[in-house]
């Protein structure tokens, strides 16, 4: 976990495991119904942190400073995903059981200057412990992550990056390296990806033949998906499978 030294952050937490995030090849395009789990996955990490900040706001700010609350949120999702988060969609290890992973902050915006940039973080060499910050577009993310990761991902710093400037132009850049500004304005933006990750999963559910829900959105406005048990069903299909089943029904 990168230790923040004078810059003031506004962490994306995206949070996933490690892995898919230090992967710098051509991505997939997450787009075949194998993919489902992995994407819910997601969304569980995503709604758990969500959950988390809206309780800290509700509590009335218990944190100290924004740095704390970052750190409490790691540790807090790292207990998570070690425990029950992603119930029957528990990720297989390679040597048998699960494989919880660790939390890590893969993006993030700089709040500490007016142009709010966008920066990845990462390891410069296999041997470093902690993680540092570089400089990245939003193209860059493209081609580092699937379509709907990116989406998420740009949709969650995007709404740190509104914010920042805002408040830049304001002339209340004191404000932003406040832990309120910090828990409320990650509250927006993981719900802003989350929105943006549940339109992905839903339309891609529907092509792996997932017969729906009796409301198309809940009281969020965010699209209903189907329960983790649907998606471990919907996952078994793919691509190829869903095609030919579509091939005969119209014969």
């Amino acid at each position: 976990m990168k230790r923040l030294s004078s810059l003031c952050l506004s962490l994306s937490l995206s949070m996933a495991l490690w892995a898919p995030f230090a992967a710098h090849a051509t991505p997939a395009n997450c787009d075949d119904c194998s993919d489902l789990p992995s994407l819910y996955r997601e969304l569980l990490e995503q709604e758990f942190l969500l959950a988390l900040f809206q309780s800290w706001a509700a509590q009335g700010y218990p944190l100290a400073t924004p740095k704390s609350a970052q750190d409490a949120a790691v540790a807090r999702l790292n207990a998570a995903m070690a425990g029950n988060l992603y119930g029957v969609l528990a990720p297989p290890s390679p040597g048998g059981g699960t494989a919880p992973g660790t939390a890590a902050p893969s993006f993030g915006t700089v709040t500490e200057t007016s142009d709010c940039a966008l920066v990845e973080y990462r390891r410069d060499r296999p041997a470093d412990k902690e993680l540092t910050a570089h400089p990245v577009t939003p193209a860059e993310v493209r081609k580092k992550l699937c379509k709907p990761k990116a989406d998420f991902t740009l949709a969650h710093e995007g709404t740190h990056k509104a914010s920042c400037e805002a408040a830049w132009k304001a002339k209340d850049d004191k404000s932003l390296k406040t832990v309120k500004w910090y828990i409320d304005n990650d509250s927006q933006a993981y719900q802003a990806g989350i929105k943006v990750l549940r339109e992905a999963i839903a339309s891609l559910a529907a092509k792996c033949k997932w017969s729906g829900s009796a409301n198309e959105f809940r009281r969020d406005k965010t699209k209903t998906v189907p329960t983790p048990e649907e998606i471990k069903s919907l996952a078994q299909n793919t691509k190829q499978k869903v095609s030919a089943l579509n091939r005969a029904t119209k014969k």
